[in-house]
């Protein structure tokens, strides 16, 4: 009771309500969305595609592959017929960013995706190659003297050689080494940079030199060279600075045939008959990897820091090792395979293995990543970046989108 009287004795105070404008509740206004809100949403989504390529994720690719492919028809298994062309059975190919090279002994074909033409060279040759990094590529004829290099969009250059072309390496950026047959020598080579301009020529009166390739930054190269002593021949590396002509460094593989040379990561790969071998810039053999007993069969070293070797375990016969190495020389992986390969390809994270009757993908620790049956029409296989595939025919080429 004594609550309700004091509250029956409180006043309040209204004000005067003629005099006085009634007072409102004001609402609070949203706050607006500045410019840095917009900065920090795509400062993540930056972080998003930086994350998933350092974890070395798949997902990002398969993200990349139906934004880049959207457009494209596919039929059941998930194959775009992009590419027709005239059959030749002398026909090699090299992906360039979504377009076709197609090298034959009489043209010179680029094909972009919605088959358009945008190079077209008549050519006459007799052994037909072309090497590529999947933004480039350098045609040429062994015994030739003329380079052409391509990219997507069509030719870029024609580059003349001073002598009967054996073998051309290409970088990444552009750069060329061009091992030549060349009179008065036993090889020459001549590097070239990514503008066309050579900045270095050298000639071997005492080695045959077999290939040779530069590296990433363009100052250095590395030659093979192959020699006899006490009757048995030697393949040596010997590298160059290309602002002088003498050889810095020699790394001797007494005994070793040498097949190929590139680079894996940051240091040269010679393909030998025995094993790859790993040099680095200063001529040291830094690493090697044994095929232990196994016959060389295919090499690939397209990819991001390793190469893949297919082995069988015998010079004939379809019972094959599929591994993957880095330039520690250590294995990153490693596959039993059973069955006829036609063709394999490496780039990026992934590795392609083209059987008589399948396409298999796997990534670069040969965990499977894609397969695709029903390829018979296919001869040749050509891995891209983002995890598709072309499969190259004798009049025809697809791609295969996982």
């Amino acid at each position: 009771m004594k609550m309700k009287d004091s509250m029956d004795r409180m006043e309040f105070d209204q004000g005067n309500l003629q005099e006085e404008a009634p007072r409102r509740v004001q609402r609070r206004k949203r706050p607006e969305l500045k410019p840095i809100w917009f900065a920090a949403v795509a400062v993540v989504l930056l972080a998003v595609v930086l994350i998933a390529a350092l974890t070395d994720t798949t997902a990002f690719d398969g993200l990349r592959r139906s934004v880049t492919y959207a457009r494209a028809k596919k039929d059941e298994t998930g194959c775009a017929q992009l590419y027709h062309y005239a059959a030749d059975r002398t026909s090699c190919f090299a992906s360039l960013d979504g377009s076709l090279a197609i090298v034959t002994n009489s043209q010179l074909l680029v094909m972009q995706e919605d088959g358009q033409v945008v190079c077209n060279e008549t050519v006459k040759w007799t052994s037909c190659t072309v090497t590529g990094t999947g933004s480039l590529a350098a045609a040429y004829d062994i015994g030739g003297s003329d380079v052409y290099v391509l990219n997507a969009q069509g030719l870029v250059r024609k580059i003349t050689c001073g002598g009967e072309i054996l073998s051309v390496t290409l970088t990444r950026e552009g750069r060329l080494a061009v091992t030549l047959n060349e009179r008065g020598y036993k090889a020459a080579v001549e590097v070239y940079d990514e503008d066309g301009v050579k900045e270095f020529a050298f000639h071997s009166a005492d080695s045959f030199l077999m290939t040779s390739s530069v590296s990433r930054n363009g100052k250095e190269m590395a030659a093979v060279t192959m020699g006899q002593a006490q009757g048995s021949f030697t393949s040596s590396i010997v590298l160059y600075k290309l602002d002088r002509q003498e050889a810095y460094a020699t790394c001797d593989l007494a005994g070793v045939a040498v097949y190929d040379l590139g680079l894996v990561g940051k240091r040269y790969c010679a393909v030998a008959e025995d094993s790859l071998h790993f040099i680095d810039q200063k001529g040291r053999a830094a690493a090697s990897y044994s095929y232990d007993g196994g016959v060389l069969r295919r090499c690939s070293l397209g990819g991001d820091g390793y190469a893949a070797v297919l082995l069988g375990r015998y010079k004939v016969g379809s019972q094959l090792r599929l591994v993957t190495v880095n330039s520690d020389g250590k294995e990153l992986g490693s596959l039993d395979l059973d069955g006829d390969v036609l063709s394999m390809s490496a780039c990026g994270r992934y590795v392609a293995v083209l059987f008589a009757d399948r396409l298999v993908i796997y990534n670069k620790n040969l965990k499977e990543y894609a397969t695709l049956q029903g390829v018979s029409s296919a001869g040749d296989v050509l891995m891209r970046s983002d995890g598709s595939a072309v499969l190259a025919g004798s009049a025809a080429a697809s791609v295969f989108l996982p």
